[in-house]
């Protein structure tokens, strides 16, 4: 199973979903954070006070949308129908969402 899935998935596509498997562990929500530019001044303040530790999206598109699906398949969502078209867009097959439920096992 482990060498279908090398063989299927690159490096990058690997790590990404294990960063999704890891944020689903830690934290209950896969989506990112909202960018700090598009907070209130309030939210901000606070985040100054309290620490900015709020999950944060990966710079590659494709890479981004591999780790949320990682990510919600870990927590065991459904991947949302706009979550499947993206990945469908950036060129992702059938065999590498199934590889990537593979890294699951």
């Amino acid at each position: 199973m482990i060498a279908s899935v090398r063989s299927v998935l690159t490096r990058e596509e690997q790590a990404a979903a294990r960063i999704g498997f890891d944020d689903a562990r830690r934290h209950c929500d896969c989506e990112p954070a909202v960018p700090h530019e598009e907070l209130g001044r309030a939210s901000r303040m606070i985040l100054w006070l309290i620490g900015d530790n709020r999950l944060r999206g990966l710079a590659n598109p494709r890479l981004e949308a591999v780790r949320r699906f990682a990510c919600a398949t870990r927590a065991g969502h459904a991947p949302s129908v706009a979550l499947m078209g993206q990945l469908n867009m950036m060129g992702l097959q059938p065999s590498h969402i199934a590889a990537v439920q593979g890294l699951l096992v």
